[in-house]
């Protein structure tokens, strides 16, 4: 009888059991059939100059799909050229970060419904925000009022684009606002579109044309008192070298006897010198980073004040001797860089995300002293008087990008103190995320080079055509070296060296016109902090927060009224390093895990609320029933 009630007793539990797990292995079932396969489409206008210069819109449409491996197809009736292609890989990817998914889980389709040959990116910041809307469960209906043109940029900024005029025609004739660059302002073709709307960037473009919510987000990060004292040593030390400097360029300036208009160029130099030595005094102590700054802007001034003169001097005598130095002083320079390069992979084993962004930024600094010196080499061939000044400006750029080098490996080694610690396995992570989003951008900025090659060779300029030829030869260097660090695992060295290449891409791809005009200044800046913004609190949501990328960002504030181009340019740099650091902790905990269950839904799904309901209630009443019969039997076996 005892052997009976406890079969009995262990029977009762088995089914309060299966009870109990039934809610969780159906929510299981659920998820998985929402994770297995599906696809979501939209369609849009793109605006385009047809051969005979007339404007037309192109019926586009735009798939995306689960499960993928981040394969982005791009169809028509005709032939896709590359500079399609890969602004349409760097729409997606775009896309994807912003709505916070892993795009290598996705795939992309666009099909293009036109016949002949497409070419150029003007339509893939439209392509970009479909995209965007797709992931994220936006009603991408709204997209069918619109003709959207823009070359997107791998920030998510919207670039200017050619051919205003006829799109705003095209666009109006078939009754459709024109959403297009904020830069294309100046251009007078605006006046041909009944309704338009000018657009920075991605988050513009999102509360406007979706109407999503706008926020408002502020991130405040404390400062790395390391890095603080870093940046200060920095500024001391350009400092001192330039007022060096400037006693040896005023007493060559009666070299360049009655040159007028080398004498004038020079003197205006040294203004500059003295302005940004006095502004990185100023700010040494309230903004170190913005000191620094100042102060290896006044260094670069006074060492090209300085090779301007060495070079005129030169000059008098033969020009193939001229040629020869320029050769020599640069392949000096690159054989530092790669000594310091080599040095410094000793030391990029460190392990907190204050120390691997600064040791990476000295490897860029690295690259970029490489870059600049090998661009500076290509076209030291033909050297005349007019062309002195920007001879030197190379020269002084590369050297004093790798002296900078040095203080910012200064500043990582004492930074490895400040949390927060990060894993080998997120490094790693980041290197591989920063090399497939690099290796786009730079296949972009390629196609584009390409493009512009064409058109300038077709007009009959060689010189130009040789210059782009010269940048995309040292833009594939830099990629190549990357790819070689990271086939060795010298992780944070190529994450340092795809950030070059990331930041020399952004330059081809993203064009800066129209800031003569406050407002599109301003309203690309607002873009930036608003893009800025969001990653980062995406990053330090993650724990992963650092006070260095939005120190460029306060910089670039300080100087956007007297150089706007540049502040943006540093704008853009900080965004996109950045997301290189988002998309490898989204690749390192593949973070778009439950984002698509919540998007997309099953016709068949039930409420995920009603199973937590199901499953509370069912441990309650479970447990209730196995503890009374539990009980009761107990008593009766050993009563």
């Amino acid at each position: 009888m005892k052997k009976k009630n406890l079969m009995i007793a262990i029977f009762m539990l088995a089914i309060t059991l299966l009870f109990l797990l039934s809610p969780v292995i159906k929510a299981q079932q659920l998820e998985e059939t929402q994770q297995t396969q599906w696809s979501r489409s939209t369609w849009l206008y793109l605006p385009a100059v047809e051969g005979n210069n007339s404007g037309t819109v192109i019926n586009t449409t735009v798939t995306l799909s689960y499960p993928g491996t981040g394969q982005v197809i791009v169809q028509s009736n005709g032939q896709v050229q590359s500079s399609t292609l890969y602004s349409m890989e760097m729409a997606y990817m775009v896309a994807m970060l912003y709505a916070g998914l892993n795009y290598n889980n996705y795939n992309l389709k666009v099909f293009i419904n036109v016949s002949g040959s497409i070419s150029g990116p003007s339509g893939s910041f439209g392509v970009m925000l479909a995209t965007y809307g797709l992931a994220t469960g936006l009603n991408t209906s709204i997209l069918h009022t619109y003709a959207i043109t823009g070359a997107v940029s791998p920030s998510g900024l919207s670039g200017p684009i050619g051919g205003l005029s006829e799109k705003c025609s095209a666009a109006s004739s078939n009754n459709l606002t024109l959403a297009f660059p904020v830069g294309n302002l100046a251009n007078s073709g605006v006046s041909n579109c009944k309704k338009f709307l000018p657009v920075p960037g991605i988050i513009y473009a999102s509360n406007e044309i979706y109407k999503t919510s706008q926020y408002d987000i502020n991130i405040n990060v404390s400062k790395d008192a390391e890095f603080e004292l870093a940046m200060k040593n920095a500024s001391n030390q350009f400092i001192n070298q330039t007022n060096k400097i400037l006693n040896e360029v005023n007493s060559n300036m009666p070299i360049l006897n009655n040159q007028t208009l080398l004498i004038l160029n020079v003197q205006q130099i040294i203004n500059y010198t003295k302005t940004n030595i006095n502004l990185a005094k100023e700010t040494i102590n309230k903004d170190p980073y913005a000191s620094a700054s100042y102060a290896f802007t006044a260094y670069y001034y006074a060492l090209t004040a300085n090779y301007t003169i060495w070079l005129y001097e030169l000059s008098l005598n033969k020009s193939s001797y001229l040629s020869t130095f320029v050769n020599n002083v640069t392949q000096n320079i690159i054989n530092e860089a790669n000594n310091l390069e080599s040095k410094l992979i000793n030391y990029s084993n460190l392990n907190t995300l204050y120390s691997q962004e600064l040791m990476a930024t000295a490897f860029s600094r690295i690259a970029d002293t490489i870059y600049s010196a090998q661009y500076t080499q290509s076209i030291s061939s033909s050297i005349s008087n007019s062309s002195l000044l920007t001879i030197a400006q190379n020269i002084a750029y590369s050297q004093a990008r790798l002296e900078s080098a040095l203080s910012w490996a200064e500043a990582a080694v004492l930074s490895n103190r400040t949390p927060p610690f990060i894993s080998q396995g997120l490094i790693l992570s980041t290197a591989s995320a920063a090399s497939t989003y690099t290796t786009t951008a730079v296949n972009y900025a390629n196609s584009l080079i390409d493009y512009y090659i064409s058109q300038y060779t077709s007009i009959g300029d060689i010189a130009d055509a040789q210059i782009l030829s010269a940048m995309k030869n040292d833009l594939n260097y830099l990629l190549s070296n990357a790819n070689s660090l990271l086939s060795k695992s010298y992780y944070t060295a190529a994450i340092g060296v795809y950030e070059d290449a990331l930041q020399n891409s952004l330059s081809i791809i993203f064009i800066i016109t129209g800031t003569n005009y406050p407002f599109v200044t301003s309203q690309y800046a607002t873009e930036l902090q608003s893009e800025f913004n969001l990653i980062s609190s995406e990053l330090a949501s993650r724990g992963l927060q650092s006070s260095i990328d939005n120190s460029y960002m306060n910089y670039a504030k300080q100087i956007i009224n007297s150089e706007p181009a540049s502040a943006l340019s540093i704008m853009e740099t900080a965004v996109v390093d950045s997301i290189i650091w988002y998309l490898g902790e989204l690749s390192f905990n593949n973070a778009n895990s439950v984002n698509y269950v919540t998007i997309y839904s099953s016709n068949n799904a039930i409420d995920y609320g009603m199973y937590i309901i199901y499953l509370a209630v069912g441990i309650a009443l479970g447990a209730l029933i196995a503890m009374s019969y539990v009980s009761k039997t107990y008593k009766k076996l050993y009563s």
